[in-house]
């Protein structure tokens, strides 16, 4: 799937949707139909809006696509608070609101996942997406949480250490890492992709409101066992890379609602949208009807 710089910016707009206070930014774009649904994209971390952009035009031919950055990442605002994953999930429901279309399809990835997950368990919405990632409260979590692979829970979750350590001129380091090795086909993330992440974690703010996210996992667990399984007849599909966490993402998901289907992407690690961009955006066609 090839993708067009020129193309892209005329195609999708920056917009800023201000809600309870706090200003999210976003990028839009999509059929000039009113009654075209919406596609909300919440990306993860280390990224932003861009980790969609190699999907995001040809999900636009049926959707109006919006692509936020989270509070606190990116040229959104950066509080000093609010940063579980109901309250990430509120802004989000905010900017949806202020665009007047109905209910949207919710996928997000990573970070954005657990976001998604909190969205569908507090709002209405068409569809449920969650891209490669466990979420927080559900099935074995404490088991996933321990795995190895993870290792950054913990290290993120220490108060203070991880911006002492990496903010001031080691962020580049840090994100590149940690994107190529999550990634299959490390090609896939280019310079000027990488370079983009790590301008939007350099913001002041950025790379400890990322970490806050992480240190809310506990209270993500109590929020969402507390919010007991998703709405019956809500769709849901769990998708991840078979060199990640492909082969268990439904079984996950399936802890919290009968209605999952999904699998996993051959030959695809933990970034779905840069790795393998038309499987997603067949999967999503498909799904997000």
């Amino acid at each position: 799937m090839t993708f067009d710089r020129e193309s892209f910016h005329r195609q999708f707009q920056h917009r800023v949707a201000v809600v309870d206070g706090v200003k999210i930014h976003y990028v839009s774009g999509g059929p000039p139909a009113d009654d075209a649904p919406v596609l909300l994209l919440i990306h993860g971390f280390p990224q932003n809006w861009w980790e969609w952009h190699r999907v995001m035009p040809a999900l636009a031919e049926r959707y109006l696509v919006v692509a936020p950055d989270l509070r606190g990442i990116g040229l959104s605002d950066k509080p000093a608070s609010g940063y579980t994953k109901r309250q990430l999930a509120a802004d989000l429901f905010g900017l949806v609101e202020s665009l007047g279309r109905g209910p949207a399809h919710v996928v997000g990835h990573d970070i954005g996942g657990m976001v998604a997950y909190a969205y569908a368990s507090q709002f209405d919405a068409r569809s449920l997406t969650v891209l490669d990632v466990p979420v927080p409260g559900l099935g074995d979590w404490e088991r996933i949480a321990a795995d190895p692979r993870l290792w950054h829970f913990a290290f993120h979750q220490k108060r203070d250490l991880a911006e002492a350590l990496i903010c001031g001129g080691r962020e580049g380091v840090y994100i590149s890492t940690f994107i190529n090795d999550r990634a299959h086909n490390p090609a896939a993330i280019s310079v000027e992709d990488m370079n983009e992440y790590i301008a939007a974690y350099c913001h002041p703010g950025a790379f400890r409101a990322a970490m806050e996210m992480y240190r809310q996992f506990p209270q993500d667990v109590q929020d969402n066992r507390a919010a007991g399984p998703l709405r019956a007849g809500l769709p849901v599909l769990a998708l991840g890379g078979d060199k990640r966490w492909g082969p268990l993402i439904v079984d996950h998901l399936s802890s919290a609602s009968s209605n999952v289907r999904g699998g996993s992407i051959e030959d695809c690690g933990h970034f779905l949208a840069e790795e393998k961009p038309q499987q997603l955006v067949d999967a999503l066609k498909a799904f997000c009807l």
